[in-house]
């Protein structure tokens, strides 16, 4: 079974009154008091939420956490600041937003998506690419193990053909096509450039600017690791 499915689902009514989602067995929050759990929680990440003023916070349940976040940011950096979510059951997204629901303009939820199509949410990459912190709430990341793993861990897919929906530009797009779909874009760049017995054209300039490019991605992205 995925590990993001609902075979057991329900609210629960904690002693402070909060709701408490429970899927498949596993409490989300505390039954006896979320919102002094949440509290102590965000607190062993102060000094997190000290040197981030962006945050990825890796499982929302009803989001007693994502409040205490919220908080311990706007002490620190005032209204500069960012909280991306994201939760792998759309179910709990939609409970939550009608029980308990954040109201902030600097939060953003992705809920109920596959890995690779999180990947092709260009605000999300380019959110990433800032390496915010990342707090994981432990009940979701707990429950929700091989998901989150995999989402850290994530490879894009190298062949040309995978290339295709992330490209905006027609006329960069029409090029790709041009490739060999199945190859990797640096063999199958360097196939369309050589050996070649014509003339080169316009397409093959842009090859060849674009072949460097990539090359050179590649060497720094080599280097960060």
């Amino acid at each position: 079974m995925d590990s993001t499915s609902l075979y057991k689902y329900e609210i629960k009514i904690a002693k402070t009154n909060h709701k408490v989602p429970v899927v498949n067995d596993v409490h989300l929050h505390s039954i006896y008091n979320p919102t002094k759990e949440a509290a102590t929680f965000i607190a062993k990440n102060k000094k997190l939420t000290n040197v981030k003023n962006e945050i990825l916070i890796l499982g929302l349940g009803f989001g007693y956490h994502v409040g205490e976040a919220i908080i311990a940011l706007k002490e620190k950096w005032g209204t500069d600041y960012k909280i991306v979510v994201i939760e792998p059951n759309e179910k709990v997204y939609m409970d939550y937003l009608e029980h308990a629901e954040l109201s902030d303009v600097n939060l953003k939820i992705y809920a109920g998506y596959k890995i690779q199509d999180l990947y092709k949410d260009r605000f999300l990459v380019d959110y990433l690419l800032t390496k915010p912190g990342i707090i994981a709430h432990p009940a979701s990341f707990n429950l929700y193990e091989n998901y989150y793993k995999n989402l850290l861990s994530y490879q894009a897919p190298k062949d040309v053909g995978s290339f295709d929906q992330y490209i905006e530009s027609a006329i960069l797009r029409d090029n790709i096509r041009r490739l060999n779909q199945d190859s990797d874009l640096l063999t199958a760049i360097n196939e369309q450039m050589y050996p070649k017995e014509e003339e080169l054209d316009n397409t093959d300039h842009f090859f060849m600017a674009f072949n460097e490019m990539v090359k050179g991605s590649i060497s720094i992205e080599g280097r960060d690791k």
